[in-house]
């Protein structure tokens, strides 16, 4: 995501869990397409009571724990199996997921059981064997029911690199013409506007509203217990991703009249275009497209959303809200 970390900082407490590398399968003639490239591992657990922020949502549990797995997935396999030094820092540019069905999300009480098959893939690798970056490939199922599929894009950066990416990225971002922000700041959103129950939860600030477009203030609490586990010091990608969440469940609610509580996000698509620094004003602005049946019939619409730093792009993304009921 928008933020690096490595060895070091990593902290694998935020999800219970187990990862298993799995054997690949030999590849016999006759029995169809041989097994694609890259590794497989499987990790199995509890689906976590706390915290908040992976267990609110429409009413269960949330996906933006598949974005933490995926996190942590990067780091984990990056560093402990796949042997990239512990110098160079791990860099998310792209994530994507996909739910078929969100009432597998809901009505799952303490104990319920995660599952996640994983494909990790070395894109290029260094002359010494260690992966420049991997493209890692995952499903989840809750209970043995598919709760949802996806895949991300992670780099490990060398530290010059990854210095002089931050540098040039914070350049763009205070060269850039787009105004700072003035006069008093919009009140927090309401956390049933934006589909939490948890106030803490919030990192939007109340819409400023322009035609078709609603653009949101990013809060930052750097005390946040989850957002800044592991002493991130750029603002994290999962805190940009709930951002980008929040600001589609009030475009949707906003353009097509959808209620929080029963919109359902059912597919992400983001791209990171580099670090989003502590210190500068960021704003997200979400354009809402029309409403058409999904597969599964339910009203939905596409949200194309745009997260900046001073007039620099840091994000893109699309997601799709739902009329979960």
């Amino acid at each position: 995501m928008s933020r690096t970390a490595t060895l070091e900082r990593l902290d694998l407490t935020a999800v219970t869990r187990r990862l298993v590398h799995l054997p690949k399968e030999p590849w016999l003639p006759g029995r169809g397409a041989p097994e694609p490239d890259g590794e497989r591992f499987a990790l199995s657990g509890e689906l976590p009571d706390a915290p908040s922020l992976f267990r609110d949502g429409a009413g269960g549990h949330d996906t933006q724990l598949f974005v933490e797995i995926f996190r942590q997935l990067g780091l984990s396999l990056g560093y402990r199996y796949f042997r990239v030094p512990a110098e160079r820092a791990c860099l998310f540019v792209g994530l994507d997921w996909a739910v078929a069905d969100p009432a597998v999300w809901r009505r799952r009480g303490p104990g319920a059981h995660l599952a996640v098959d994983v494909r990790a893939t070395p894109t290029t690798t260094t002359p010494g064997g260690a992966p420049r970056g991997l493209r890692l490939a995952a499903a989840l199922r809750i209970d043995g029911e598919p709760g949802c599929t996806g895949s991300a894009e992670v780099l490990f950066l060398p530290p010059a690199v990854a210095r002089d990416h931050r540098a040039t990225s914070r350049l763009a971002a205070v060269s850039a013409d787009a105004p700072r922000p003035y006069g008093p700041p919009r009140p927090l959103a309401e956390p049933g506007s934006v589909g939490r129950t948890d106030p803490a939860d919030v990192v939007v600030r109340a819409p400023v509203t322009r035609g078709e477009s609603s653009t949101t203030a990013l809060v930052i609490d750097p005390g946040h217990p989850v957002f800044f586990l592991d002493g991130a010091d750029s603002v994290p990608g999962l805190l940009l991703v709930e951002a980008l969440r929040q600001s589609a469940v009030l475009a949707a609610g906003r353009s097509h009249g959808f209620r929080p509580e029963l919109t359902a996000l059912t597919a992400l698509a983001v791209r990171f275009r580099g670090f989003a620094e502590l210190d500068l004003p960021l704003s997200c602005t979400a354009v809402a497209g029309p409403v058409r049946p999904d597969a599964a019939g339910r009203a939905s619409a596409p949200i194309r959303l745009t997260v900046s730093q001073l007039g620099k792009v840091t994000a893109e993304a699309e997601i799709t809200a739902a009329r979960a009921a």
